[in-house]
């Protein structure tokens, strides 16, 4: 009997994730994920009504929901608080979980955090910050809108190498926009990404930009100007591009703008400029969206399942 080539073996089982909870090879476990980020598969929609708890959504069907309790998400590893104020690491694929020690600071206020990946170091790290926003990850680095100084009227992009343990500014592009309704910051297709919305001519446009480049100003690309017209000014957040590449998925969130509205998904069809609602059961009527990879990313030797 003829013998499946290892190379074409290990390429059926990126794509039967059931199978490869069993499977510990690192090199596969990186192939795996790897191929789950290039085809934009085995992902979820986390959203985040209130607080700290979530609903999870399958990205392939946009169907169902369950409820999570998370911080942040990175390669298929999700950084959770548990009532007792514990942070622990879980990776849903493997059920492996994995205790984090205590680190209180014991200062009162406002804090929020940020889970990432050092490739450079291979070290998964959680990063908390006081009075800041969730972070999010991009080009190995964590990301928040901060003020430079608490005198600044001006919020900027500040990044955090997991590397070289050091800030830097990250500037924006040069558009102008007239008292926009709303604009937001966060990652899509392994980019930083730029959503804005503002009024234009008596309709409501939703602008989206990618920097091509990570920290080159003159890369930001204008990648969606989208004309909404007579629609609430609402939060229109870039989530992913399909499996093809030629739609988007966005969140549009009416919460700081109208009671009455719920807020959706919609597909962008990048060419045609075509919108197309998506309906799924059990949402709540707002939320915050974060977007899952899964994967098989171990914990250390002493992770609990």
């Amino acid at each position: 009997m003829a013998r499946v080539p290892h190379e074409l073996t290990i390429d059926i089982l990126c794509h039967l994730s059931s199978w490869c909870s069993s499977i510990e090879d690192p090199d596969f476990i990186k192939l795996h994920l790897s191929h789950s980020l290039k085809t934009n598969t085995n992902h979820s929609l986390l959203l985040r009504p209130c607080g700290y708890h979530f609903f999870s959504v399958n990205y392939d069907s946009l169907k169902t929901t369950q409820t999570l309790k998370i911080l942040g998400s990175c390669n298929g590893l999700l950084a959770l608080k548990n009532n007792n104020k514990r942070i622990f690491l879980w990776n849903p694929s493997t059920r492996k979980s994995q205790v984090l020690p205590s680190t209180e600071i014991g200062r009162a206020g406002l804090t929020f955090y940020g889970f990432g990946y050092d490739p450079i170091s291979d070290e998964y790290n959680v990063v908390r910050m006081l009075n800041k926003r969730f972070g999010f990850l991009a080009n190995n680095a964590m990301h928040w809108m901060a003020f430079k100084s608490p005198q600044s009227g001006k919020e900027n992009l500040a990044g955090f190498d997991l590397a070289s343990e050091e800030f830097r500014s990250v500037e924006f592009p040069d558009f102008c926009l007239d008292e926009p309704f709303w604009f937001g910051i966060g990652t899509m297709g392994g980019y930083l990404c730029l959503s804005a919305v503002h009024g234009e001519l008596g309709d409501i446009v939703a602008d989206v930009w990618i920097m091509k480049e990570y920290g080159v100003k003159e890369s930001w690309s204008k990648l969606i100007s989208w004309n909404q017209p007579h629609y609430i000014p609402s939060v229109v957040v870039p989530l992913a591009f399909s499996k093809n590449g030629k739609k988007v998925l966005f969140n549009i969130g009416y919460q700081w703008f109208s009671f009455d509205e719920r807020d959706r998904f919609v597909w962008y069809d990048v060419g045609s400029e075509r919108v197309e609602n998506v309906e799924i059961k059990g949402l709540p009527s707002s939320f915050d969206v974060h977007l899952y990879v899964e994967s098989l990313v171990p914990l250390n030797s002493n992770a609990q399942q």
